[in-house]
């Protein structure tokens, strides 16, 4: 365990905090920091995708957009948690709910961005007209 060096008066204030809530000064300290320190999203982290920056639940590649797409369709957090994305948690996806919420800018650009029409579009670019068309199934554009 570190070691921080503080005034004799705020550790005694500490102590006296601490033992009202039945803490030890570094149980006290601890959470007290933890609070102001710790990211408000314990479940999602930012992570740096092939194009842009993506919000995802820790540990996994499960998109924040992706979980949000699926409440967009119609299925509730239970349902996504139960049937959908069996690896995630309730908690995990009510921390991508409230990301979100505190996101919703950004997470739309995502829900955006991820539309059909743009990853043909896309494709086209890439590709070249005749050979996105045969790709993507249609029928071969000759303008």
């Amino acid at each position: 365990m570190s070691k921080i060096q503080i005034s004799q008066q705020m550790y005694d204030k500490v102590a006296e905090v601490a033992a009202q809530r039945n803490q030890t000064p570094d149980q006290f300290v601890e959470n007290l920091l933890a609070t102001q320190l710790l990211p408000p999203h314990p479940y999602v982290e930012v992570i740096q995708s092939r194009s842009q920056p993506r919000a995802v639940i820790k540990g996994t590649r499960v998109g924040v957009d992706v979980i949000i797409g699926y409440m967009q369709a119609g299925y509730s957090p239970q349902a996504i948690a139960a049937n959908i994305l069996p690896q995630l948690s309730l908690a995990q996806i009510y921390d991508a709910l409230s990301y979100y919420e505190d996101h919703r800018i950004e997470i739309e650009a995502v829900l955006s961005s991820n539309k059909p029409e743009n990853w043909q579009e896309y494709i086209k670019h890439k590709l070249g007209k005749e050979a996105s068309a045969q790709l993507l199934g249609q029928q071969d554009v000759k303008s």
